[in-house]
């Protein structure tokens, strides 16, 4: 009834006599492909549009540069902390100074103040008048005199008194001749007071006893006079 199936029986080809040779698959062929084009377009671009490389002398002196900038940035730091440094120094000075220069006006203040207290108490001119001789001191020394003289006026309307304080000194010599030496005083400028201290230069051997003290005005007019002895 059923015809008897045939099976097909396989013939090698006349060119592939033998085993069939494997061959490589498209797939990897593509890909490897792929991959070579790849490369080549990289390395076009970075050839012709991607930044130029650097030779080794090029790369030394960027380094070179790159350090120098590095050391000159050091170097204007340094000057800005110096700076700095210089900066706030001032500053704690001039506060210092500034609290000195406070506290001394503070102490000039109470001084004045205390120099007015000592200068009402101070004992008037016995001959009276606006300007006279308070107080005056005398001491002794080889060939000389040392003086301190206060002058005050009372009233301190207009401008300062100006004069000159002079000197009338009666002493004797060593064989008893009696003397009086006139030695130059000292210019005075009175607005409250001035206080006039120094020394006389006296002849050898003269000892100084009773001296004679005169305010004299521009006008070489007497203004004030007093007389003192000189006890050491």
């Amino acid at each position: 009834m059923f015809g008897r199936s045939q099976r097909a029986v396989f013939k090698p080809s006349v060119y592939q006599p033998g085993q069939r040779t494997r061959r490589m698959p498209r797939w990897l062929v593509l890909l490897l492909v792929g991959i070579a084009l790849g490369a080549g377009g990289v390395l076009f671009l970075q050839t012709n549009y991607g930044p130029q490389r650097l030779t080794v002398e090029q790369s030394e002196q960027l380094h070179s540069e790159l350090s120098a900038s590095n050391l000159e940035r050091q170097r204007l730091q340094s000057q800005l902390e110096e700076a700095t440094q210089q900066r706030d120094a001032n500053k704690s000075g001039h506060e210092k100074l500034t609290s000195d220069l406070a506290d001394a006006r503070a102490r000039i203040d109470t001084l004045d103040k205390e120099l007015v207290l000592f200068q009402d108490a101070m004992p008037p001119d016995p001959r009276g008048g606006n300007l006279g001789i308070r107080s005056a001191t005398f001491k002794r020394a080889p060939g000389q005199l040392d003086y301190q003289v206060l002058v005050m006026r009372e009233d301190r309307q207009g401008a300062p008194f100006k004069g000159t304080l002079t000197f009338a000194i009666d002493g004797s010599y060593p064989n008893g001749r009696a003397a009086t030496v006139t030695p130059e005083g000292p210019a005075l400028t009175v607005d409250r007071y001035d206080y006039a201290l120094g020394q006389l230069k006296l002849p050898d051997g003269f000892t100084p006893k009773v001296v004679v003290l005169r305010v004299m005005d521009a006008n070489q007019k007497q203004q004030a006079m007093r007389i003192y002895y000189v006890r050491n």
